[in-house]
């Protein structure tokens, strides 16, 4: 099972973005083969990003795409998971600059028993480097 960041979800459904040529083709290896996680905090981020930046059928259509593959796992975020992610958060907060939405990532992904992360976010890639967690960047450029 893989956990996916929103930042490469937005890179997959956005083909404007410069970083869509680096993420499709792994994401589309991902999303035919792998189990992938997310929680619903980045749900809610990819989906206001869709609806910020496409019309409304448009990012309807990519919501329920999304939503709806059959291999996504998407957990809550409940009390429980809040209180982790918050000791998650003053963990890292200080020494390694993480924020909010990624302590929702971590703690979800160690609540989950998840080991792998698809990230550009360089911040949350070290952490979970740190955590050995096994880290891709599918936008990263292959030289």
């Amino acid at each position: 099972m893989i956990f996916v960041d929103s930042n490469v979800w937005c890179y997959y459904f956005d083909q404007r973005l410069p970083e869509h040529e680096n993420v499709k083709q792994t994401m589309r290896e991902i999303i035919k083969s792998t189990q992938i996680a997310s929680n619903t905090i980045v749900i809610m981020e990819v989906a206001h990003y869709l609806v910020r930046h496409f019309t409304q059928e448009k990012a309807k259509r990519r919501i329920d795409l999304f939503i709806n593959l059959r291999n996504l796992a998407i957990a809550d975020f409940n009390r429980q998971e809040m209180t982790d992610t918050l000791e998650t958060l003053t963990e890292h907060a200080y020494t390694d600059g993480l924020g909010g939405r990624d302590a929702t990532i971590i703690s979800t992904m160690k609540s989950q028993n998840i080991n792998k992360l698809a990230s550009h976010d360089e911040t949350l890639k070290q952490i979970a480097y740190k955590l050995e967690f096994e880290v891709i960047d599918p936008a990263q450029a292959t030289p």
